[in-house]
Formats: C-alpha cells, sequence, structure tokens
C-alpha cells in the first residue's frame, strides 16, 4: 500500500474518529502523567518524603496497574457489545475523570492526583483492548499495517506533545490551572471524534461476563496460551512495553539527578525518542507492502539491542553528560533547599557543550526508531491472525502482557533506584533481552518464509 492510499484512510468514517479519539487520549494520559512528575522533580512538591527516583515510577505503575487489572473484563465486553458504543462510553468517562484531575491540579492535592491517574489506567484499559479488536473489523487486511504504522507513528506525535506540555506548562505561572482546562478540553474532542465512528457489532453477544476480574485475568491468558500464533507476537509487543516504560520512566529523574539539567532538556530528550517512534512507524509502513513484516522485527530487535549497548557504555561514564556547573546542596533537603538545587542546573546549552551529548541523542533516536520497526508488524501481525469469534478477548490478554511488563519495568526501575543501583544499567538489562528476542524473531521470520514457498 502507497503512502497515497494509506492517507486515505484519514479520511473515511471506519479510521478518521478512532484516529482522532486515540490521539486526544494518548496526549491527555502523557500530558497529565509528565505534568505530574514535573512537579515532584522539579516543582518540588513533597509526597510522602520519597524522592523522585522512586515515587516516578511509583506514579507509573498507578496509571498501568489499573490496566492490568481490568483488560480481561474489558476484552469480554468488547465481544459482547457493539464496539463503538463501548469506545464511546470510555470517552464519556474520560470527561469525568479530566474533571477530577482538573479539580486535583487546581486545589494542589498530589494523593488526588495519583488516584486521578489510576482511573485514567482503568479507563485506558476498556479503549486499548477495544481499539485494537475494532481495526480488523472496520480495516482491510491490507489496511491493518499501513492503519496500525499511522495509529503508531502520530500517537508517539501526542505522546511527544502531551509530554512536552506537561514538563512545560505546569511550571509557568498560572501553569497547574491551564493543565486542568487542557485535560478537559482533549476529552471532550475525543468524544466528539468517537460519536462519528460506524456501528461494531459484537463479536459474541451471548457471552457471559464474569465481573470477578483476578479469575478472569488467568482464564485470559489461558485462553491466549491455546492460540500461540497470536500470543508469540503480543508477547513482542509486551516487551516493546516494558522497553519503552523502562526509558521513559528513568529519564526525568536521570536527568535531573545524575547529569543535572533542567526539565528544558527533558523536553530535548523526549522530543528525540518520540521523534525516532514515528519516523520507524512511517518506514515500516512503507516498507511493509502489506506483508506480514517479521523480518522487518527482527531488524528492529537488533537495532534495539546495539543502540541501548552504547547508551550503557556511554551512561556509565557520567563525566561525558553531566553538567559541571552543578553545586551539591548541602544540609536538611528543605523546599528551600530543593529550589536552590533547582536553579544551579545545567540547561540546554550546557548539555550540548558536553562531548557525549550528540552521541547520547543520536543513541536515543535509534533506539526508538528500532523500536517501532520491532512492534508494529506485530500489533498486525495479532490483529490479522485473531479469531474474530474472540478476537477482543484474545487481545484483551495482549494488553494484560503489556501492562504487566510495564508495570514490572516501571516498578524494577524503582527499585533500583530505592537500591541506588545505577541508572544506566537498565540500558545494559534491555540491550541483552533484546539480542535474544533478536535471534528468535530471525527463526520465525525464515520459519514462515520457508512456510509460504
Amino acid at each position: 500500500m502507497s503512502a497515497r492510499e494509506a492517507g486515505t484512510l484519514l479520511t473515511t468514517r471506519r479510521f478518521m474518529p478512532l484516529f482522532v479519539a486515540q490521539i486526544a487520549g494518548a496526549f491527555n494520559d502523557q500530558f497529565l502523567k509528565m505534568a505530574l512528575i514535573t512537579l515532584v522533580t522539579w516543582g518540588c512538591m513533597d509526597f510522602m518524603g520519597m524522592p523522585p527516583k522512586v515515587i516516578v515510577p511509583v506514579a507509573g505503575s498507578i496509571f498501568t496497574a489499573p490496566f492490568f487489572l481490568f483488560s480481561a473484563l474489558a476484552g469480554q465486553t468488547a465481544d459482547k457489545y457493539d464496539k463503538a458504543l463501548v469506545l464511546l462510553r470510555v470517552k464519556q468517562a474520560e470527561i469525568f475523570i479530566m474533571l477530577l484531575a482538573a479539580a486535583g491540579f487546581y486545589f494542589k492535592l498530589p494523593v488526588f492526583l495519583l488516584i486521578t491517574l489510576a482511573l485514567m489506567g482503568a479507563q485506558s484499559a476498556f479503549f486499548s483492548p477495544t481499539r485494537n479488536a475494532v481495526l480488523p473489523q472496520w480495516l482491510t487486511d491490507r489496511e491493518l499495517i499501513p492503519g496500525n504504522a499511522m495509529i503508531n507513528g502520530f500517537v508517539s506525535v501526542a505522546i511527544l506533545v502531551g509530554q512536552v506540555s506537561g514538563v512545560f506548562i505546569i511550571m509557568k505561572a498560572g501553569g497547574p490551572n491551564l493543565v486542568a482546562l487542557i485535560l478537559v478540553v482533549l476529552a471532550l474532542v475525543g468524544w466528539l471524534a468517537i460519536r462519528q465512528a460506524p456501528p461494531a457489532p459484537p463479536a459474541d453477544p451471548d457471552i457471559k461476563i464474569d465481573k470477578w476480574v483476578i479469575p478472569e485475568i488467568g482464564r485470559t491468558f489461558a485462553f491466549a496460551l491455546k492460540h500461540p500464533p497470536v500470543l508469540k507476537p503480543m508477547l513482542g509487543t509486551a516487551w516493546y512495553y516494558w522497553l519503552s516504560a523502562g526509558v521513559l520512566i528513568l529519564m526525568p529523574a536521570y536527568i535531573k539527578e545524575v547529569l543535572h539539567y533542567s526539565n528544558i532538556v527533558l523536553i530535548v530528550v523526549l522530543g528525540l525518542f518520540t521523534l525516532g517512534a514515528l519516523m520507524g512507524a512511517m518506514t515500516c509502513l512503507l516498507a511493509s507492502k502489506g506483508r506480514e513484516g517479521v523480518g522487518i522485527s527482527a531488524v528492529g530487535a537488533i537495532g534495539i539491542a546495539v543502540l541501548t549497548m552504547d547508551l550503557f557504555i556511554l551512561a556509565g561514564n557520567t563525566s561525558n553528560l553531566a553538567y559541571a556547573g552543578f553545586v551539591e546542596p548541602v544540609g536538611e533537603i528543605t523546599k528551600q533547599a530543593c529550589q536552590n538545587d533547582i536553579a544551579s542546573l545545567g540547561n540546554v546549552a550546557d548539555f550540548f557543550a558536553t562531548s557525549g551529548s550528540k552521541r547520547f541523542m543520536f543513541d536515543l533516536f535509534g533506539a526508538a526508531f528500532f523500536a517501532s520497526l520491532f512492534v508494529v508488524p506485530l500489533n498486525a501481525l495479532a490483529q490479522r491472525r485473531a479469531d474474530p469469534a474472540h478476537r477482543a478477548r484474545l487481545l484483551a490478554a495482549g494488553a494484560l502482557l503489556l501492562n504487566a511488563a510495564t508495570t514490572l519495568s516501571q516498578m524494577l526501575v524503582a527499585g533500583l533506584g530505592y537500591y541506588s543501583v545505577p541508572v544506566h544499567y537498565n540500558f545494559l538489562m534491555i540491550s541483552l533481552i533484546c539480542i535474544a528476542i533478536a535471534a528468535y524473531t530471525f527463526y520465525r521470520a525464515r520459519v514462515l518464509k520457508r512456510e509460504a514457498i
């Protein structure tokens, strides 16, 4: 499929409303999360005395844990009811949640904001598997990889804009109030968009929904184990989310506490990572030509392994990247001491002046680029292989896997931070796992090629 043909999807009711709703939701997720993380890391907001390198990944896990708990229930719901109606109800819930978040920012209640993060995770638990299940219902087989590529690519842009906006706006005068307004407006945009989507009749309207979420999680995993052709690409997608969560959640504390730079340097890093993800998704769109693309995933895994290993080597010597003019705070860590600490951080010019900054940025950009090459074909592969009669439940298992991976990744980062393990060892872990994944993916690509002959 050509780029022009792929672009025509944006003019259709079977893709455009979902696309806009997904973009608005992705923006709000990241905007809310990064605004809160920035208040903790650079805004000196105290939360039970925990340092940023612990509370930041904990906040990320508070968002993803409800996603894990409710994904199995969401899969049943999407198979039983019209998926367009499920998406509409989810977007209506988002408006209510964003109103709660707005109140949390207005009254400066950190505990309240963490509760809102949990509610957003629960809301996303119903949106994600329903979206994945409805794409093969609204798109043809030939359109699946381009559709996934456009969603993945532009969601990366929405994530970037949300992250950058959250980091930047919250620190300005009146920032919390503006953040509150934007959250509510974007929730309304997503709701208005999904109202235009066509019907998506249920696959199994007679299914009995089990509201006991814990046993259902086990049954959902057991169901997925009986369908290994779908489970395997979903496991690969879960690894992608492990990687992304690990890299992105450690960056705020790494940049501020290890390298000693301002939040504007974080914006630059997030921008590079997201631009790499977008370029990788668009490259995959052009290179796939409607095929399954397992070979593309294998190339992506190799690229991630090489570049994250270089990040480990580079980050191991912080003198290549750290701001030399930083003055360590002395005495009790009061709010005033925290503000003095922030004032002595390096800026973007200081970062670019270091000897390793260009290599650091290249590695981050490249890792994100190859990560998109890795994940986009796997998303389409799972959607294509899943039986339409129970597609949502199978893809709900994928949502469970990716959120379990994300939560475990964030908690591992928190644990390493708590025990003062150097941050760059996260890059080593990612690289070593990716080497094994790349070897297996190349093997599967060769097997599929032989079977097609």
